[in-house]
């Protein structure tokens, strides 16, 4: 359950004085949280809201991380795809299709380390890229809002509203509102930090005639 999707949390009002401090705590917090975080495993639920068409694309899957630079997103059928960054390198590997993309980091919108703001060593930059609010708070999650800085590399959204729990400071839900209107969202459970990964997560081995596209 998290406070934005059922509205069921009562959020406590704060006002600019304590809010102000009471941010400083919570990125403090985060950053303590970010800096011991080596590796990370999830189940994550994702909805994208496409504005123009008025049309929602559901998908799931776990998510691996491990400290610095490697991700994979393993979606669950039917949209069944993996999606492994390593370092500054994004493969997109669709069974389905079977096709697999390369990408540098920042060539796909989207992708990789972009939805995961909130986990990791980059919660110490967080006030550097955003413009941060405290929207509200309960004794097991806090809510925050991210408005972009228009000088930051972030600004390919619009804003970003975050849940985080207060037991390991990690995301439980993510809003990604872009600048077209489009929204996405992203929900994780059963996250577990520093907890041993599965052997060779970061490494993917293609079946034997898969299409490889490089967009280098």
């Amino acid at each position: 359950m998290t406070l934005l999707s059922t509205f069921a949390i009562f959020f406590v009002t704060v006002n600019s004085s304590f809010g102000l401090d009471r941010l400083e705590e919570i990125l403090a917090a985060m950053s303590k949280a970010g800096d011991s975080l080596e590796t990370l495993a999830a189940d994550f639920e994702q909805v994208h809201h496409d504005h123009i068409l008025e049309e929602e694309e559901k998908s799931s899957g776990k998510l691996y991380m491990k400290v610095p630079g490697n991700i994979r997103w393993e979606y669950a059928p039917p949209d069944s795809k993996v999606l492994l960054v390593r370092d500054d390198k994004i493969l997109l590997y669709n069974p389905i299709a079977h096709q697999a993309q390369e990408f540098k980091q920042g060539q796909k919108r989207g992708a990789g380390a972009a939805l995961l703001i909130g986990f990791g060593k980059s919660n110490a930059e967080i006030g550097k890229h955003y413009d941060v609010s405290l929207v509200g708070e309960d004794d097991l999650q806090v809510v925050l809002r991210l408005l972009p800085k228009p000088d930051s590399a972030a600004s390919l959204f619009a804003a970003i509203d975050m849940t985080l729990n207060k037991e390991n400071w990690t995301p439980d839900r993510t809003v990604f509102h872009e600048l077209n209107k489009d929204t996405t969202i992203l929900e994780f459970q059963d996250v577990r930090v520093n907890a041993p990964l599965p052997p060779k997560t970061f490494e993917l081995e293609l079946p034997p005639g898969v299409e490889i596209i490089s967009s280098e």
